[in-house]
């Protein structure tokens, strides 16, 4: 194949993959945090697809807050079993909250319970 033929398949091939890479831009997304969306999202060349991206990253962040809001205590003891974890992997004393870490175990034992 003449090294002309060749290029212009290759820009062909490259074309049409960006071209199907925009159409799914909500799957091909990372949406981890938000450098790497602001990225995906200037790089998006549709609209259409940029509303759908910025929606999608609403959607997932605002479930995330909602999860956090209606599980405080359980966020709250877990970070108390990470903190005396820490400290005993670095040979450390530590005061722990134990109402903490009781109410994750009862909660534990609830969820359970309904299994």
């Amino acid at each position: 194949m003449n090294c002309i033929k060749k290029k212009s398949l290759d820009a062909l091939i490259s074309g049409l993959s960006k071209y199907e890479d925009s159409k799914n831009a909500v799957k091909n997304s990372d949406f981890t945090d938000l450098k790497t969306f602001v990225k995906d999202y200037l790089n998006t060349p549709e609209p259409k697809q940029r509303k759908k991206l910025a929606e999608e990253f609403r959607k997932r962040h605002m479930e995330l807050y909602a999860f956090i809001k209606d599980n405080a205590a359980l966020i709250s003891a877990e970070t108390e079993i990470n903190k005396i974890i820490n400290a005993a992997e670095a040979g450390e004393s530590v005061e722990a909250d134990r109402s903490q870490i009781t109410n994750l175990l009862e909660m534990i034992g609830e969820s359970s319970n309904d299994l």
